[in-house]
């Protein structure tokens, strides 16, 4: 799997109008990982669904509970405070967090086993499901829909 053009294809949807406070959204209320959402979607772009979810999930999870979330809190809590250096150092994080999440898409492209897709974008509402997630169906098919439709997808 080409690592880069993953990247590109998430840098491209994640700046999209509206993508990014819906992911993140997502993310506050119920902990979705935005990268592994965004690869599912880039997987069914490509005619590919991943073998196991769960299976890239676990590939993931020390990477993203030990390195991308103590940033994430690391970048939050420098935002708030009035030092310049401070702000500064919060801007070094930042950097530090998107280059975490890239690693991130490497384990996953690394991680992944393929099978064909009929569905562009089954993959992608499997993962964002109450099975995974403390939403509601109701509430994981809106944001799906609104997700498609704010990428392009639909």
């Amino acid at each position: 799997m080409d690592h880069e053009d993953v990247w590109r294809f998430t840098v491209e949807m994640y700046g999209r109008d509206g993508v990014a406070p819906l992911f993140l959204t997502l993310q506050e209320r119920c902990g979705l990982d935005v990268n592994m959402m965004l690869f599912m979607f880039y997987l069914g772009q490509k005619g590919r669904a991943p073998h196991s979810i769960s299976a890239l999930e676990m590939a993931v999870k020390d990477w993203r509970d030990k390195v991308i979330i103590p940033l994430r809190q690391t970048r939050r809590y420098l935002k708030n405070q009035p030092r310049e250096t401070a702000q500064a150092l919060r801007q070094k994080v930042k950097s530090d967090e998107l280059q975490a999440e890239r690693i991130e898409q490497h384990i996953l492209c690394d991680a992944v086993e393929t099978i064909e897709a009929t569905d562009p974008l089954a993959a992608a509402h499997a993962y964002l499901s109450p099975n995974r997630f403390d939403l509601t169906q109701a509430e994981c098919d809106d944001a799906f829909d609104q997700l498609c439709r704010l990428m392009g997808l639909r």
